[in-house]
């Protein structure tokens, strides 16, 4: 298939051990809540000499599956993982990456918005498509991805030209979270209070402050408050 084709064979030992002569075998993770979605990409996908995949849904231990196999690549829908605002994208994406350093992620989702787009890209994801795309262009994001490129199909590549080009309002490239933080900033309440209320730890709020006041370019803790008021987030 071309598939194989587009893969380079790599130098290293495969994971079972498969002589480096004849190219490595690269093992690949989908995780979806669906098992039999899974089982069947893995079954789809899977070519002997070149791929090994391997179909997880959601009631299992996906970061021990990639500490355990040390995935070349790991194919997730995002609206399948266990997120919240204590947990999100970036921090899971940080979580397989502590995990194994060398797994590269891909998002495969029928959520395809600016929002997923953005959340994506920041979590570091190196590719996105619709689960409306066929299984062909699935194999060739699967094939850049691993090759060392990035691929976005068409609908998240849509999602995604606002935020590269510069054209979302500034607020838009912010999480619920982040504002939250910079509205109670801005009311006065400081980082230990924040923690108490939201239930996080004081270094996550300060990992919030960092990323909103990055995003939006403020410089002090005043021009933090005039932006809030400004923006009318609060009285």
């Amino acid at each position: 298939m071309a598939i194989q084709r587009q893969i380079a064979p790599t130098s290293a030992v495969a994971n079972d051990g498969q002589d480096p002569a004849q190219g490595a075998v690269r093992h690949i993770i989908f995780f979806d809540k669906n098992p039999a979605f899974c089982e069947m990409l893995a079954q789809q996908l899977s070519h002997p000499g070149t791929f090994r995949c391997h179909g997880h849904s959601a009631d299992t231990d996906l970061l021990k599956s990639v500490r355990s196999l040390s995935p070349d690549l790991l194919v997730v829908d995002p609206v399948h993982l266990d997120l919240n605002h204590a947990h999100d994208l970036s921090d899971f994406t940080r979580s397989v990456k502590a995990a194994c350093p060398a797994t590269r992620i891909i998002a495969y989702s029928f959520e395809v918005s600016p929002k997923s787009a953005r959340a994506t890209l920041e979590a570091g994801f190196l590719g996105c498509l619709s689960k409306s795309s066929n299984l062909s262009r699935l194999e060739l994001a699967i094939a850049a991805v691993l090759d060392g490129g990035m691929f976005f199909d068409q609908e998240f590549g849509a999602q995604l030209r606002p935020l590269l080009n510069g054209d979302e309002e500034k607020d838009e490239i912010l999480s619920e979270r982040e504002k939250e933080v910079l509205v109670m900033i801005a009311r006065g309440h400081g980082a230990k209070q924040i923690a108490y209320e939201l239930k996080i730890s004081t270094k996550t709020v300060d990992t919030y402050k960092a990323r909103a006041v990055q995003k939006l370019g403020l410089g002090s803790r005043a021009q933090l408050v005039e932006y809030v008021i400004d923006n009318g987030w609060i009285a």
